[in-house]
């Protein structure tokens, strides 16, 4: 690889269509001895009609192309400077097939020696990227790319990608290597012999910093110091206020206080404290002083992963580097988050040439050479990865070691402060029993997950996939590999009690599509009968462990389906297709709840919209019996500098309606256009969203702006990184903004909303609506309010879409802190004038 010249191509086209289409733009960067050593660019004259898409997105105009050459004129020196060089690109197949297909019509045929794509090397060796699109990429590892879609410059971009991985690929260590290249060889392109060239021409290096594992190298786990002196609340307050330079508030203090007395005294607490007080700091704060006195551990759950980030990436570090203390935290998950070796290695061992099989060997190859934690939300692992893993996983059982969970069991073991999402709170009472502590963040949405982290879902689809794993022993999965070290008489009794399932599955799922329950729970138990057979039958044989542990999972999921409906703690949501109906099955709550809080010497539930209707009653289902205080830390003036504003200019929320959907655009402009600030609009759904997306590119002001829109494949983390660093944007966000979002920007801060923040209803009837549904609501309304003013030199606006805040019954439950002259009704021109009076 050293000695190699590589031809880093991009081209720009007038289509797809490398038959028809033409290239306008072709530009070349050279890389050799991992540095950039020319580049060759041209515009091209062949097709001057371009087409309005390709022109937004490339920027080329005909123009440009005026007097630029032919494809034809250039074709020999393309094909000369192309020559001996490996040829590489971002999505290979494309540029190649182009190009190539140009050459070819002017009578050059045109081979390379070798061909690489950096998507394929980049999915490998950068495995904890999400996204492989050329200017995602750059995005996330720091390469320039101003104007992407431009050949010259993605050209470039992609030649420092390539270096990049060039020097990853040369540090690696060299058994790693060496299980990569026989790995790649039925790849389409040549990583093979890339990683050949490296292997020949390098010395074998093993890092000290790992250590072998069965067949793989991982990393070290690195230990660190967690003594601390004793300190009071208030004397690290004032370190942290001393060393940030931020306003000293006694509230914050107070807070503090209030948390750190119910740890010391042991008691349980439901706490509600203003939005945009710093509550964070606080809980902080008073976590690490009571461990220094008292050598407990606090456990802290929140309800979001942005929020945990937060926590462990800002605010813990912001009070460390205040009070010179290492504050050793982790952030703690269920086992099943963390990867588990043995069924890494089980799918290791496959003998499998399907390409989304090798990239994920791949890829988890070279992720453990750098993880410390095994966190498998690291990697992003899609659909098919995720089901290919959670197979391994299921049919490695559990019964040996799992290192990183061990390991991350034994760092929050010795943690200081264990934060964990509200998510997985049960499964870190269940591990960390030397928790003495809880402090429950955001703890109006504690209810919700742990209601989702309760139930199990059945699905006709999920449960035939399941059974498929198994196959025929026609079918090259686990009864094929099963029947090959057995005797095969067992194979016509093991294939007839499959098809039974199958059969099983059928009936099971047309009986709950029909209403029949009594019925469901009779081909359940028929179900049960049938694994137990086939579990007994393979029990004690030859190599059988693989096969018994998935079927046996099977029968646990058919237990659990069993006791939920024998118990009737199950929901069915129906579909006229028995296929696609879904049964889901709710463990009970409250008896896992008290179960865990038995040991617990406090807990303190914290949130700044936590009081409904004047009480804590909601909260019953996590106290149980217990005896809790309450406290309302408040501010009678915290929506004074916060004006919310409803328009009568717009017709009814109707997502169809073109008018609406244009009134919301003419919203936008007008603020845009006054401000010539940023600005976030919140959506209720992605209907709603795309269309006020669609509608902005025919307006050319917002061509001044950076639209950034949420889609379902982009985190709300990234958007609220790029929205905080630009001065002229536009964010379309969902409510995955409602809670965490920290908008940077000085003087008037502006939300709109296109609807009351209203959760989708899972039951029926007005009981629910005024138990579950608006108190939800509420919180999240008073939260984004909360987002706009954050400091007292803070002035907010928010322009809701939605008239029902003032017409329905549930008006005063939102409005009940903004004074009554912060709420105003009008048109365009009134914003116009409130905009300016801000």
């Amino acid at each position: 690889m050293y000695t190699e010249r590589f031809a880093v191509v991009d081209l720009e086209t007038t289509g797809n269509n490398k038959n028809k289409d033409s290239i306008i733009q072709l530009s070349i960067v050279f890389v050799e001895n991992f540095k950039i050593a020319d580049q060759y660019t041209t515009f091209l004259s062949d097709d001057v009609e371009i087409s309005p898409f390709i022109r937004e997105l490339t920027n080329i105009e005909p123009h440009m192309l005026d007097g630029a050459p032919k494809f034809g004129e250039i074709a020999e020196e393309v094909a000369s400077l192309l020559d001996g060089c490996i040829f590489t690109a971002h999505n290979v197949e494309f540029d190649y097939g182009f190009l190539k297909s140009a050459l070819n019509a002017h009578g050059i045929n045109y081979q390379p020696r070798h061909k690489i794509d950096t998507v394929e090397l980049s999915k490998v060796f950068m495995p904890t990227l999400e996204r492989f699109q050329l200017n995602e990429i750059a995005q996330s590892v720091g390469i320039e790319l101003s104007n992407a879609h431009r050949a010259d410059e993605d050209a470039r971009a992609t030649a420092e990608l390539l270096i990049m991985l060039q020097k990853i690929i040369i540090t690696m260590n060299t058994e790693t290597l060496k299980q990569l290249y026989h790995l790649a060889k039925p790849l389409r392109h040549n990583l093979s012999d890339l990683l050949f060239l490296t292997i020949a021409e390098t010395e074998d290096i093993t890092p000290v910093h790992l250590e072998r594992h069965g067949s793989v190298h991982v990393r070290k786990h690195q230990e660190k110091s967690r003594d601390i002196a004793p300190v009071e609340v208030r004397e690290l307050y004032q370190k942290y206020i001393d060393h940030t330079g931020n306003d000293y508030r006694e509230d914050q203090l107070l807070l503090a206080n209030k948390i750190f007395e119910a740890f010391e005294k042991k008691n349980h607490m439901a706490l509600e404290a203003y939005t945009g007080l710093g509550k964070t700091i606080s809980f902080l704060i008073a976590a690490v002083s009571y461990h220094s006195m008292y050598a407990k551990k606090i456990m802290i759950s929140t309800s979001r992963k942005i929020l945990q980030k937060q926590i462990i990436t800002d605010d813990l570090m912001t009070l460390e580097a205040a009070c010179g203390y290492d504050l050793y935290a982790t952030d703690l998950k269920g086992r099943d988050n963390y990867l588990n070796l043995d069924a890494f290695e089980l799918l290791l061992s496959l003998e499998d040439e399907n390409t989304e099989i090798i990239y994920l060997k791949m890829k988890l190859l070279v992720w453990l050479l750098d993880t410390e934690t095994g966190d498998l939300s690291e990697i992003h692992l899609k659909g098919p990865e995720k089901a290919y893993y959670r197979t391994m996983a299921i049919q490695a059982g559990n019964g040996r070691t799992h290192p990183y969970f061990e390991r991350a069991l034994n760092k929050a073991k010795d943690s200081i402060i264990i934060i964990t999402n509200h998510y997985f709170l049960l499964d870190c009472l269940d591990y960390i029993e030397e928790a003495d502590s809880v402090l429950v963040d955001e703890a109006h949405q504690l209810k919700h997950a742990l209601d989702d982290r309760m139930e199990s879902a059945y699905s006709y689809q999920g449960m035939k996939f399941f059974i498929g794993q198994i196959g025929m022993a026609s079918q090259e999965r686990l009864l094929s590999t099963y029947i090959s070290n057995n005797n095969e008489t067992i194979l016509y009794l093991l294939e007839d009690l499959l098809k039974h399932i199958n059969q099983n599955i059928d009936r099971l799922f047309g009986s709950v599509s029909s209403g029949n329950m009594e019925e469901a729970l009779l081909h359940v138990n028929g179900g049960l009968k049938y694994t137990e057979t086939f579990l007994s039958a393979i029990r004690g044989t030859n190599n059988y462990q693989m096969l018994y542990n998935h079927m046996h999972h099977y029968q646990s999921m058919l237990k659990l389906l069993k006791n939920g409906l024998e118990e009737e703690n199950y929901t069915v949501e129906k579909d006229a297709n028995f296929q696609k109906t879904k049964i889901y099955i709710r463990e009970d709550r409250l008896k896992v709840l008290h179960r865990h809080m038995e040991h617990l010497s406090s807990t303190v539930l914290l949130s700044g919209t936590l009081e409904v209707n004047g009480g804590f009653k909601h909260l019953a289902f996590w106290f149980g019996g217990l005896p809790y205080e309450s406290l309302v830390i408040g501010n009678a003036s915290l929506f004074d500098q916060t004006r919310l504003f409803i328009p009568e200019d717009i017709p009814e929320y109707d997502v169809d309606d073109d008018q609406f959907i244009w009134a919301i655009v003419d919203y936008i402009s007008i603020y845009l256009s006054e401000t010539e600030s940023k600005l976030m609009v919140l959506f209720s759904n992605y209907d709603l969203l795309d269309k006020v997306a669609e509608y902005t590119q025919d307006i050319q002001m917002f061509e001044e702006f950076v639209v950034l829109k949420q889609s379902r494949a982009t985190t709300p983390e990234k958007l609220l990184a790029q929205f905080n660093q630009l001065e002229k944007c536009l964010l379309l966000g969902t409510s995955s903004f409602n809670e965490g979002i920290n908008i940077k920007s000085t003087g008037t801060k502006c939300l709109m909303l296109t609807k009351l923040p209203f959760p989708v209803p899972k039951n029926k009837g007005f009981r629910n609506f005024y138990k579950h549904d608006l108190p939800e609501a509420v919180f999240s309304f008073r939260q984004i309010a909360g987002r706009v003013h954050r400091k007292p030199s803070d002035r907010g606006l928010i322009l809701l879409f939605d008239k029902r805040i003032l017409t329905r019954n549930y008006k005063k439950a939102f409005l009940k802190y903004f004074p009554e002259e912060n709420i105003i009704r009008g048109q365009q021109d009134a914003f116009k004038g409130l905009l300016r009076d801000l």
